[in-house]
This record gives C-alpha cells, sequence and structure tokens, in this order.
C-alpha cells in the first residue's frame, strides 16, 4: 500500500517537473519573440531578422521536445490518448480560389502581400496563423488597399485581400519562403524567407 503511494506521488513530481521546464523553455522564447516585435516597431529588421534566427532552431527542437513530454505524461497518466478524435476544419477554403472573377476588379495582386507576410511573421515572433498575420496586413497596409480589396472573396473568405493573402502564402510554400504545418494552420518563417525580406523590405 505504502509503496504504491510513493509511486503515486513521484508519478505527480515528474508530471510537474517536465510541466516547470516546459513552461521555462516557453517563457524564454515567448520573451525573445516579444523582443523581435519591439525590434520591427523600432524600424530595426535586421535585427529582428537576428533574434527571429535564434528562436527558429530553439523552436523547432521545442516541439519535438513538446511531443515527447505529451507523449510521456499521458503515458505517465496511464492516458492512452488515441488522438484520432479531433477533426479539424483546417480542409476547409481550398480549391475554389479560381473561381473567382478579377478581370473586372481594381485589386491588390496577391504577389503584393509577399513581404507584408514575411513581416508580419518576423513581429509576430517567427509563426502565426492567417489571422493574426491579415491583423498584421490590415494596419501596416490600412491607405493602401485598393477598392475591390474589401470585395466577399471565394472560399468562406469575407474580404478579397484576405484570400490573396492566402493565396500568396501557397506561393511562398512552394518556393519554401515559409513553412506550414496544416494540423494547427501555422506559418511559420524559414532561412529563406528571412533572405528575401532583407534583401526586399523598404
Amino acid at each position: 500500500m505504502g509503496s504504491e503511494n510513493n509511486v503515486t506521488m513521484n508519478k505527480k513530481e515528474l508530471e510537474e517537473m517536465v510541466l516547470a521546464i516546459n513552461s521555462k523553455v516557453g517563457e524564454y522564447i515567448h520573451a525573445l519573440k516579444h523582443r523581435s516585435s519591439e525590434e520591427i516597431l523600432n524600424g530595426s529588421i535586421l535585427e529582428a531578422q537576428n533574434i527571429i534566427n535564434q528562436i527558429l532552431p530553439i523552436e523547432t527542437e521545442f516541439k519535438k521536445l513538446d511531443e515527447c513530454q505529451n507523449s510521456f505524461l499521458n503515458t505517465l497518466r496511464n492516458n492512452s490518448l488515441s488522438s484520432g478524435g479531433k477533426s479539424s476544419h483546417e480542409n476547409s477554403e481550398k480549391g475554389d480560389l479560381d473561381k473567382l472573377d478579377l478581370s473586372e476588379m481594381d485589386f491588390t495582386s496577391s504577389e503584393l502581400y509577399r513581404v507584408p507576410i514575411l513581416k508580419a511573421l518576423i513581429y509576430l515572433g517567427g509563426n502565426a496563423k492567417l489571422s493574426d498575420v491579415s491583423g498584421f496586413i490590415e494596419k501596416e497596409m490600412k491607405n493602401k488597399f485598393k477598392k475591390a480589396d474589401h470585395e466577399k472573396g471565394t472560399n468562406g473568405f469575407g474580404k478579397l485581400w484576405i484570400e490573396m493573402v492566402n493565396r500568396e502564402k501557397e506561393n511562398m510554400v512552394k518556393e519554401k519562403l515559409i513553412s506550414e504545418d496544416k494540423n494547427d494552420e501555422q506559418w511559420e518563417i524559414i532561412q529563406n524567407g528571412i533572405d528575401y525580406l532583407a534583401q526586399h523590405a523598404n
């Protein structure tokens, strides 16, 4: 009976220790992201890029560590979660982009969102979802949008310009300027994207 209590206690201590390590690394990454955001706001894109260069390898390894930790914790809790249950809705808005007739519309073409997307990702700490990237771009391009940019897009996109941002993201993934994690819908800037921004940022 006493040994059972010790095992339970040890499990609890191990779990707390793993979560504490996870939290510390997460705080460090968050602090670096905050610094890079401040550098972007101060107009120092190169310094922000240097910080992002520090973050990306750490964050990549942290994701692997996080997966191992989750698997370890699940084993510890005797709860083998077969995570097939959560079917995400990410497959939603794809495939109908070409149905939009743009010939008569005055809109911002997708390639003009390339630098703003890269800037947004640096500002947001190296990776972000479409909604966060769009929020940054909306502030950045507030007075530059054209008339049709605010028209409704296809595939459930509320505005054409957001659809164009998503379309350019597809091009950038193909050209290996950014990567995309389909599971959690995160876009991430990679080294080619950092180099591209350094050459093309104003």
